[in-house]
């Protein structure tokens, strides 16, 4: 595995247990800009391995937006979209905690897919 592979996926994880520890702390802000983060360097390192650097947001909306066509599995979109709405929850904190466990399970459902697919290569 590419080292910016290998550094993406590190990050996806470690954004990710990090999510946990503040859903479980009751950190709707931090939980919500974690899960973002993990579902951004997921696709980064998915993106990376195919020798593609993803540098913008713009750049992994439209790389989210076309790898789940490809894949013909639209949950990742949908876990990119909802990420992408945590990621303005950080900033506006309108969800409740409930609203972002359940959307941190399709999150962790999509970057164990993203992450899979790196090792399958």
């Amino acid at each position: 595995m590419e080292k910016k592979t290998e550094k993406h996926a590190r990050e996806s994880l470690l954004y990710l247990k990090n999510a946990s520890k503040f859903v479980d702390a009751g950190n709707v802000e931090k939980a919500s800009e974690f899960l973002w983060g993990s579902m951004a360097q997921a696709l980064k390192a998915v993106a990376a391995s195919k020798g593609i650097y993803l540098r913008n947001h713009r750049q992994i909306w439209s790389y989210a937006e076309g790898l789940a066509k490809e894949l013909e599995d639209n949950t990742i979109y949908a876990a990119f979209v909802q990420a992408n709405f945590l990621h303005t929850n950080f900033y506006e904190c309108e969800l409740e905690m409930k609203d972002v466990r359940r959307m941190a399970e399709e999150i962790k459902v999509a970057v164990g897919k993203l992450l899979k697919l790196i090792s399958e290569s």
